[in-house]
Parts: structure tokens; C-alpha cells; sequence
């Protein structure tokens, strides 16, 4: 198999089989790519799996870094205006005290829903 790399940038940007290659600009250039070393699965990843590297040229997988919980939670978390929609509903429901609806918090966003209630 070949794979289509750009020299400069390192990226893989094709993986085809020896006979369907076609011409490139000098930028870019076709590399031996050993499918069975780099353990390719052929319906499943794209070239953007691997990275060349011009000083060694070869193809490697990439890593991938394993995110901290931190990372892992920001992203897994409702994007803040949910939240605080969220938050309005639950004090509206009364869920958390009637004492809560007395709060600047509360009524800024009761404010601003009142005035641009959902269409």
C-alpha cells in the first residue's frame, strides 16, 4: 500500500493500494506504507491515524494522550447556558426553597425570560 504524505507538515493524508496512486504536487509524495506493521484496519481509519516523519522517513500511529479526569469532566458537563437553564427551572419548580426566587441571581434570568420567552 501507499500512503499520500505532506513532507513539510507530516501529515498522512491518503492510504491507497500500490496501483491506485496518481500524480501529486511537489509538495506532497507517496510513501511505502506496511499495512501489517502499522496494524491498518482498511474500512475503519483514514490516513489521519498515522504521521510521517520526514528526518526518519517513516510512518508511524499516532498516540493519543489520555486526557485527565479534569478534561474528561469539563467536556462531559452541559455547556453553561443549559445549566443555568437547568438551575432557573428547578428554583422555579421550587425545588430549592421559595427563599431562592427573592435572589438577584434568580430574577436577572427570570428577567431576561420574561423578556425573550421561547418562541
Amino acid at each position: 500500500m501507499k500512503a499520500l504524505v505532506h513532507i513539510e507538515s507530516g501529515i498522512v493524508n491518503e492510504i491507497v493500494a500500490d496501483n491506485a496512486t496518481f500524480d501529486v504536487h511537489s509538495d506532497f509524495a507517496w510513501k511505502e506504507f506496511d499495512e501489517t506493521a502499522l496494524a491498518y484496519k482498511e474500512d475503519a481509519e483514514t490516513g489521519s491515524s498515522f504521521t510521517y516523519d520526514k528526518e526518519t522517513d517513516a510512518i508511524s500511529r499516532k498516540t493519543e494522550e489520555t486526557q485527565s479526569y479534569e478534561v474528561l469532566r469539563k467536556w462531559a458537563y452541559n455547556p453553561i447556558e443549559e445549566q443555568l437553564d437547568q438551575l432557573w427551572h428547578d428554583i422555579d419548580d421550587g425545588k430549592l426553597g421559595e427563599t431562592a426566587k427573592t435572589g438577584i441571581w434568580y430574577n436577572g434570568v427570570k428577567s431576561t425570560k420574561d423578556a425573550h420567552p421561547k418562541g
